[in-house]
């Protein structure tokens, strides 16, 4: 080997050692940048997830325990000698139930923005839940009777069943740290192809 050649070989070697080093820095700055993103997406689905479990609280299952049983439904009467309780609480349901779908959308459209899909598909039945909660409860006539009171049953069943679902999925996204490896898995393969380049 001539010296000419040894020069050229230890400068290709400098050349490709200079290749790879940029390589590497800008696949490390790359990897920063994903899982700092991540970590930012992560405390806004924790927000997120928290804001619709509280508006969820506050609304369906309340609205499910807004039925007064028949024990007031006769005390009442009994006390005003008015029959005026059931058409106002139907009112009062009806009105209630409006209030419920509007309480219900703006969190539950900010969890489907954020995802990911899992707990999209938990969101889903939430919602489903809700309408089915709503119609329900509007179609309750007084006085309750056995029927409509196991309907009740059954309903909140439903409904907290939908909860934990939902909280299921969202503590699994939740306590799945950010990675710019595991990401491309965890989630299935909508998660990789939403990133993009």
């Amino acid at each position: 080997m001539t010296a000419e050649q040894a020069t050229v070989i230890a400068a290709l070697i400098g050349v490709v050692g200079g290749l790879a080093g940029v390589c590497i820095g800008r696949w490390q700055v790359r990897d920063e940048a994903v899982v700092e993103h991540e970590q930012w997406l992560r405390g806004q689905r924790q927000e997120a997830y928290t804001a619709l479990l509280a508006a969820w609280d506050a609304s369906i299952l309340k609205l499910i325990d807004l039925l007064p049983s028949d024990d007031e439904h006769w005390a009442h009467l009994e006390a005003t000698y008015e029959g005026d309780l059931i058409e106002a609480t139907e009112e009062s349901i009806w009105n209630r139930s409006l209030k419920i779908k509007g309480d219900l959308d703006q969190p539950l459209e900010r969890v489907q923005l954020l995802g990911p899909n899992i707990v999209d598909a938990a969101c889903v039945v939430l919602a489903s839940t809700a309408e089915t909660v709503v119609q329900t409860v509007r179609q309750v006539r007084f006085p309750l009777n056995e029927a409509a009171i196991e309907e009740l049953d059954e309903l909140r069943d439903r409904a907290d069943a939908a909860r934990t679902k939902f909280f299921n999925a969202a503590r699994q996204v939740i306590h799945t740290p950010p990675s710019p490896r595991r990401r491309m898995w965890a989630f299935g393969a909508d998660s990789a192809q939403q990133e993009g380049p």
